[in-house]
């Protein structure tokens, strides 16, 4: 188990391209992650080829730096081959470790590739000790957590488990749980789970009363209500260290190289100057914090959920981009000849990008080159814009900070270098011979072809041989001592002592490039590893639905339909198990499945009443779980039951449905992700049962964030809340007039954010039966009682060949707003 009173952490940097890689090497970082061109979840980065990362992996190995390469998205089933053969070539040229999202290609990686260490990404949505657990169980090495997780929480995960636990520390904070958002992917078909996130969630929102669209909380209209700001923790630092965090990881993959620089170059600084002082007072300089908001911020930073909920303080919601520095305001502005005169607070330079904040959120912005002081702190510039007095401005970019940076991973004299320590021996008659060495214990020694001779005229002297070994410029390494045992009056050519060096210098690189890797690896795939069943047909289609509420349960029973999901939260399971007998006995009576949904989000406080749900459910007639997450699903390892896993897991290919099936599940919700073609590929293999939800509004988002407490209610995390969540129902107007609704779990305040759009599919069961799927879902959220029994009846009906009125069904439909989601489109 991971000793957190005694290890360093691992400071970790994002790599989007090379210049970044120097960025945050040469600026202290331990180990980087990066993504190949393709397979990652930054897929607008600019990224590396095969051949590149070979490199990358020799330049950080030999610097003493670890890397991660991301596999972390989801694959459909004619991408795992190219997946797995990717990972067997950085495998075989030294890559340290892959961070995986997918269950089913870390199967297959386990098998192929059994000593190459695997990550959980945040995608997987692992936020209590028994979804570590899982991964524990399945070969994980580290899990990267929810950024949702407290302090509290992490440390009761790393005490609990042997896996090495990393978290976020800097950077982009989602407002959604990573790995449980469908918005980019059900607004514009663009998936955070395939790496393409369009990012929807920054663009303006209105927070409106969902009956009649009147808006709430004028003030925010049209603010980006679901824009975080960013994670900063420097000033918290100690407390990270101290709760035994393995790896601190900074977001940014797709942020310039001299962001990387900088935020690395601070945070090496600060866990160093921690570490070194821990019982001296602790705290971070001005100008520190200074130059890390101006090389980018959302109008601050927040700590992230560390230290709790900050829901007030959380978003930003005035401007999703880089906010800048206020450097000054408008004091004039003439509209005709375009001069603006500014009243500075801060000095600016020739070459920084500045940005006039107006009223209209043009914010014209320039890089200074020509502007005219007119005394200290006055300046005159051209701009055209609908300015006015008063309108504050921004410095969004410092030329000289920038510059710095530069200088940081560009310039050799500035560079990172490796001390190392070297002895020469050169005696007349004999090979020269140079051993070279370093502190973490490489060695290496050559000797040269050329045997020094009597010098006839001028003899080499030791300041000649001293000058040409330490000719180590564009090397990583610098001698901290260098011994010469050479004789007098020998003869030597320059060109020698340069090729001694050369020689031992890549021998050197060598050792350091392998000093990761700890077996030889020369592992191929093998055909076996990619073998399926096939899947077997059952005669007869089911019809299961999804109840929150059990308000028109005995409507459903009567419907006759084939199971049904109860929410765990709905049911008074903590009081009286009698309750659940009799509700038990009911659906046996019906012939109809009872199963429990346990939930998708479940902190560790909540996960001790999940346990004892299931203690009192494993003794009851109950058929059977829906489980929708990792945490549940490690509890449930054991039990008599059935076990079906939900949509919220990302059952996106056949690896994942083998993978469950292997784990004694009996049905998986596809993903609703997949499009018709996708969903026959997958329906062929294994023999699971494959459930697809054909109606409902779809949860594009779960949030620890309250819009609605934070825009209804001005709501302050230090008083208590007003619960104006359970007073109204409420929605998230969009600039297209689309209402997302919003609804809010009481008893833990999580938000759920629906689609705006009904899923609805009744049309193409014929072809999704025949694609193989022969199980179809319905969920209800919102709808009432008469509605429920009509799109029953309905599916019922199209199932069955029954006569219905389906047009003037399609029709209610059409005017409530219907999607046949990704059906026909898929995601990219």
């Amino acid at each position: 188990m991971y000793n957190y009173h005694s290890d360093k952490p691992e400071l970790l940097a994002p790599v989007g391209n090379r210049e970044s890689l120097y960025a945050a090497v040469q600026n202290g970082c331990d180990a980087v992650y990066l993504g190949g061109k393709a397979f990652n979840a930054r897929e607008n980065a600019q990224n590396f080829t095969v051949d590149e990362l070979k490199e990358v992996f020799n330049y950080a190995h030999i610097r003493g730096v670890k890397v991660y390469v991301t596999v972390n998205t989801l694959y459909k089933d004619d991408e795992v081959r190219d997946v797995l053969k990717f990972i067997e070539k950085i495998y075989n040229y030294g890559v340290d470790a892959v961070i995986v999202q997918d269950l089913g290609v870390a199967r297959l990686i386990n098998e192929a590739f059994p000593d190459l260490e695997l990550h959980g990404s945040t995608q997987m949505t692992i936020h209590n000790l028994e979804g570590a657990k899982y991964l524990e169980d399945l070969g994980f090495s580290r899990v990267i957590l929810a950024r949702e997780l407290s302090l509290d929480e992490i440390k009761k995960i790393i005490k609990g488990t042997k896996l090495e636990v990393e978290t976020f520390v800097h950077g982009a904070l989602c407002v959604c749980y990573s790995g449980q958002c469908l918005m980019s992917s059900l607004i514009g078909g663009r998936s955070g789970n395939r790496g393409r996130c369009a990012q929807p969630c920054r663009l303006p929102y209105t927070l409106v009363e969902l009956e009649d669209e009147v808006v709430v909380g004028k003030e925010y209209t049209n603010s980006h209500l679901l824009s975080p700001k960013d994670i900063n923790t420097l000033e918290i630092l100690p407390n990270l260290i101290d709760v035994g965090i393995r790896s601190l990881k900074v977001e940014g993959r797709m942020k310039r190289p001299e962001y990387t620089a900088l935020v690395i170059k601070n945070y090496r600084k600060y866990i160093d100057n921690y570490l070194q002082n821990r019982q001296q007072s602790y705290g971070v300089s001005e100008k520190d914090k200074e130059d890390i908001k101006q090389i980018f911020n959302r109008g601050g930073f927040i700590p992230g959920y560390y230290l709790g909920k900050e829901d007030l303080d959380l978003i930003s919601y005035e401007r999703p981009k880089n906010w800048g520095i206020k450097v000054g305001e408008v004091i004039n502005y003439d509209h005709r000849s375009k001069e603006c005169k500014i009243k500075l607070s801060t000095e600016l330079n020739s070459g920084d990008g500045i940005e006039i904040w107006t009223e209209d959120g043009r914010n014209p912005g320039l890089t200074l080159s020509n502007f005219e002081l007119l005394s200290e702190d006055i300046i005159t510039i051209n701009v055209r814009g609908r300015i006015k007095v008063g309108d504050l401005v921004y410095r969004t970019s410092d030329k000289e900070l920038l510059s710095g940076l530069q200088k940081s991973y560009e310039q050799p004299d500035t560079m990172k270098k490796i001390e190392i320590y070297g002895q020469l021996i050169a005696n007349l008659g004999d090979p020269m011979q140079l051993n070279i060495w370093e502190q973490e214990g490489h060695y290496v020694s050559v000797t040269s072809e050329f045997i020094p001779e009597e010098a006839r005229k001028q003899p080499i002297t030791e300041e000649d041989f001293r000058e040409q070994l330490n000719k180590l410029g564009n090397t990583p390494y610098q001698f901290g001592n260098l011994e010469l045992d050479v004789d007098y009056n020998l003869f030597v050519p320059i060109s020698k002592i340069n090729e001694l060096r050369r020689k031992a210098i890549e021998k050197l690189n060598q050792k350091r490039s392998k000093q990761f890797i700890v077996n030889s690896r020369n592992n191929s795939l093998q055909e076996e590893y990619f073998e399926l069943k096939d899947a077997k047909r059952e005669d007869k289609c089911k019809l299961t639905v999804y109840l929150k509420e059990l308000d028109y349960l005995n409507d459903l029973l009567r419907l006759g339909v084939d199971r049904i999901y109860c929410d765990s939260k709905g049911l008074n399971i903590d009081d009286n198990i009698d309750d659940i007998e009799r509700l038990a006995q009911k659906f046996i009576n019906y012939d109809t499945e009872l199963f429990i949904k346990l939930p998708q989000i479940a902190r560790q406080d909540e996960m001790k009443e999940v346990k004892e749900k299931i203690s009192k459910l494993e003794a009851s007639n109950v058929d059977g779980y829906l489980v929708s997450q990792l945490g549940v699903a490690q509890l449930l390892k054991g039990t008599g039951k059935e076990l079906i896993v939900d949509y919220s897991v990302n059952n996106f290919n056949s690896y994942m449905v083998k993978h469950w099936q292997q784990e004694g599940y009996q049905g998986v919700v596809l993903s609703p992700e997949l499009n018709l073609k996708e969903i026959k590929s997958l329906t062929q293999y294994n023999e699971i049962d494959k459930e697809l939800i054909v109606y409902g509004h779809l949860p594009m988002m779960v949030t620890e964030y309250c819009p609605i407490g934070s825009v209804a209610t001005d709501f302050d995390i230090n008083k208590d809340c007003n619960r104006e969540c359970l007073e109204n129902d409420y929605g998230l107007l969009d600039r297209k007039g689309m209402v997302a609704p919003i609804e809010t779990d009481p008893r833990t305040c999580s938000t759920f954010i629906y689609n705006s759009q009904t899923l609805y599919l009744v049309d193409y069961l014929t072809e999704i039966t025949e694609a193989g799927c022969q199980s179809y879902r319905l969920d209800f959220t919102f709808e009432d009682r008469e509605e429920v029994i009509e799109i029953i009846s309905a599916y019922q009906a199209k199932i069955n060949n029954e006569d219905f009125d389906f047009n003037e069904l399609k029709a209610k439909m059409r005017r409530k707003d219907y999607t046949t989601g990704h059906f026909y489109r898929g995601v990219k």
